[in-house]
């Protein structure tokens, strides 16, 4: 019986990771547009800073 609930609780530990890996994986899909937004309005930023100086 009791190795019935360590399966459970093994089990219930690994959905729990999986969990946690699911929403890493999210986040950074959804992080990562915005660094590339940002990596570009800051080239732009400097190219009319650059124009401004002429």
């Amino acid at each position: 019986m009791a190795e019935i609930g360590l399966l459970f609780v093994m089990a219930i530990a690994g959905g729990i990771v999986a969990v946690f890996g699911f929403f890493g994986m999210i986040n950074k899909r959804v992080s990562e547009p915005k660094r590339e937004l940002q990596k570009r309005v800051e080239q732009l930023e400097e190219e009319v800073r650059e124009l401004k100086n002429k």
